[in-house]
């Protein structure tokens, strides 16, 4: 066994990254760092007791270099009767249409598409190359980018993914390690010549400036390998602290909404207040890049430093940030919900609305729907007192409703106001209003004059309304 070899073997022993009887799927572009996992993988599948797979993307960016890359990776995989799952994905089309970053787009579709292939491949693992100089660069990138202390932990060498998990055995390992070993093994690559120009922020980090760190230290990858698994290991646990944390400031929560309270959060320590608005951002966003801007979660911890007033900060892809009524919300893109609810009620079936509700009306007489929450509230009505059908709407301007009890109805903006609905909500809260235009219910909120908890002598339907919980 090569240095190499039981360099990599005694890393994924330390990290428990194989166990036998795991089906590995490789990520192969035909470059010089996943041929030697392909290969070192194949040799060593009996002595880690795993199966090897390998996927390939074709990004469709470089014409017949790219095909080529492809017939290399699938020739590599039918001589040693290695399974190959790959294809093409056009790239340019799709950049096209959605005008978005090349490399972002590109990490989106492959990772789609490995997704996928381990599907059906049945892989509980997905192998990609990633090595110690990577580490190095993805380094010095956070510090560039000005990343918060999640940022500084670098490359993961093991996290979840698709159904099962991505992990790094070669993180242990510099680039130099890589070319000795395939050279070693008389082993073929393929160069992809983009990896050479330094219009790409990484590609300049490789070119110049890891070269002269290594001046100054020969084994950098390796002091920065260290530092990064401490810094791994600190994470792990502020994560599990921040999740006890989060639960104590956590006032509601739904898919696209998580509302903390501002003081209960304010008696945390800074670190911990830190690390919970990180978790708000994971729960957030997708996208790491986003998460790890410190410009963003930074403007987030100064708009709770106090509860006096009320703010809202704009945050990327539509999101918002809103500090109301003590609390901070923050809210997912909102889309224009109103106009995919039902236009007119259905009877004797449920009308699912946005926020998680849903409206049910059917005869007094008639049977109950069994699939009710905790939040379902049942109320009986006349519907000969108002227009038919009625009708779901965003709220107008104007608009009022009749509530029991009250001289006068009540402006649906003040009620809003009373129930503390965030702004961010209110434009596309469902309104029930009659074929007349007419108000009268707000579900999840209040209902009108109309509605009784008991069943009068003239009631002639039932109106349930459900708020589901996550």
């Amino acid at each position: 066994m090569t240095k190499l070899e039981q360099k990599v073997y005694e890393y994924i022993q330390q990290y428990e990254l194989c166990h036998a009887g795991d089906r590995l799927l490789v990520a192969c572009s035909g470059g010089a760092d996943s041929m030697a996992l392909l290969h070192f993988l194949h040799h060593e599948q009996k002595r880690l007791g795993v199966s090897v797979a390998a996927v390939h993307v074709n990004h469709m960016l470089r014409g017949e270099d790219a095909d080529g890359d492809r017939l290399f990776v699938e020739s590599f995989c039918k001589e040693r009767s290695i399974p190959v799952y790959a294809t093409n994905i056009p790239i340019p089309e799709i950049l096209e249409a959605e005008q978005g970053n090349m490399q972002a787009v590109c990490r989106r579709e492959r990772y789609a598409y490995f997704k996928e292939a381990m599907l059906e491949s049945k892989s509980s693992k997905l192998v990609v190359a990633h090595h110690a100089d990577d580490q190095v660069e993805s380094i010095l990138m956070a510090l560039i980018r000005g990343s918060h202390d999640t940022g500084m932990q670098g490359i993961i060498r093991c996290r979840p993914f698709g159904n099962g998990l991505l992990i790094r055995p070669f993180l242990s390992i510099t680039r130099a390690d890589i070319l000795e070993y395939l050279q070693a093994n008389k082993q073929e690559y393929r160069e992809d010549s983009s990896n050479k120009k330094d219009s790409y922020t990484r590609n300049r980090m490789r070119h110049h400036v890891v070269p002269l760190l290594r001046n100054e230290n020969p084994k950098i990858a390796e002091a920065v390998m260290h530092y990064t698994e401490k810094v791994q290991a600190d994470e792990e646990l502020l994560d599990s602290l921040a999740e006890k944390a989060l639960q104590d400031v956590l006032v509601e929560k739904q898919s696209d909404l998580w509302k903390i309270n501002i003081n209960t959060f304010q008696n945390k320590p800074l670190a911990l207040q830190r690390r919970i608005i990180l978790l708000l951002l994971k729960y957030l966003y997708k996208d790491t890049i986003i998460i790890q801007s410190y410009t963003l979660w930074n403007s987030i911890l100064k708009l709770v430093q106090t509860t006096d007033g009320n703010a809202t900060i704009d945050l990327p892809k539509g999101a918002k940030a809103i500090r109301q009524y003590g609390d901070l919300i923050l809210v997912k893109q909102q889309v224009n919900t109103t106009q995919t609810m039902p236009k007119t009620l259905q009877f004797e079936q449920w009308n699912e609305l946005p926020n998680y509700l849903r409206v049910y009306i059917g005869k007094v007489d008639g049977e109950i729907p069994s699939d009710l929450s905790s939040n379902a509230k049942c109320y009986f009505v006349n519907t000969t007192c108002f227009a038919l059908p009625l009708h779901i709407r965003g709220r107008m301007d104007g608009d009022r409703i009749q509530l029991f009890g009250a001289n006068i109805q009540k402006r649906i903006s003040r009620l809003f106001i009373d129930e503390k609905i965030p702004m961010a909500l209110r434009e596309e809260w469902p309104i029930i209003v009659t074929n007349d235009n007419e108000v009268i219910a707000v579900p999840g909120l209040r209902v009108s004059s109309y509605f009784s908890n008991s069943k009068r002598l003239n009631d002639d339907m039932i109106f349930i309304i459900d708020q589901q919980t996550l």
